[in-house]
């Protein structure tokens, strides 16, 4: 399947269950890395969570996605934003004008980028030097784990959360020059935003797979193990790693 599809189906899960990244993180980049005021290039923007953090905090934002489905949640759950810009686009081509924007998010997004051809495009439509690549990453525990083994057994796509990325890759990608930031980002969530977090991944089985109602119920499972009946505690954090590119 194209990378630009796997999301197709699950956008609706995606905006409902994907938390918030952490606000310390938006402080920094308004604070220490000149973000406030400007504007940026949200790519792989999804569902406009990202975006969101930056629009409240007054930046306008170009929310660069492929997935139509995608765009469109977007475009509805920010459509009191005046200063978002919802754009047609990927990593390697944005369709931005050269030089139109201070900086570059990538949130949740990186691991299916061409490295390459997407610092390429950073350099040709920011003004300013910094890229961000952020993610919400799964704190260590036990929840995590048996979730990690269910995606293991069940899910013939899973290669590890977050798509399999590493440290290494994204150096390689800032040249070895950026600084990297970890803040906790932890939530609680209810059966239903539980389970809608474990299908809305590109790996999860659709509703028409036949591997669907098993893997529902291994994570019903896994609710039932880990919560108080009601809620589970789903340790996250959120980290950023933001770098310049040199142009």
């Amino acid at each position: 399947m194209d990378n630009t599809q796997k999301f197709t189906g699950k956008s609706s899960a995606y905006s409902a269950a994907r938390p918030q990244y952490s606000a310390e993180l938006f402080d920094i980049l308004m604070r220490d890395f000149g973000f406030e005021g400007r504007p940026i290039a949200d790519i792989g923007s999804g569902t406009g969570i990202f975006a969101q953090g930056l629009l409240a905090r007054g930046n306008t934002v170009y929310g660069v996605e492929p997935n139509a489905d995608m765009r469109a949640v977007a475009e509805s759950r920010l459509s009191d934003y005046a200063d978002f810009h919802s754009v047609c686009g990927n990593a390697e081509n944005s369709g931005l004008p050269g030089k139109s924007v201070y900086a570059v998010t990538a949130a949740q997004a990186f691991h299916w980028f061409d490295a390459e051809k997407f610092r390429a495009e950073c350099a040709r439509i920011i003004y300013g030097p910094y890229v961000v690549i952020a993610y919400n990453s799964r704190a260590e525990s036990d929840l995590h784990n048996a979730v990690y083994d269910v995606n293991k057994k069940i899910c013939p796509a899973f290669r590890g959360f977050e798509g399999g990325i590493t440290e290494d890759r994204i150096s390689e990608f800032f040249n070895d020059g950026f600084q990297k930031f970890i803040f906790s980002n932890d939530i609680v969530m209810d059966r239903e935003t539980f389970i809608k977090r474990c299908l809305s991944s590109s790996y999860a089985p659709r509703e028409r797979d036949e591997n669907f109602d098993s893997y529902a119920a291994a994570v019903d499972e896994i609710f039932d193990k880990f919560s108080n009946g009601k809620e589970l505690y789903y340790p996250l954090v959120s980290k950023a790693y933001i770098g310049k590119i040199l142009r």
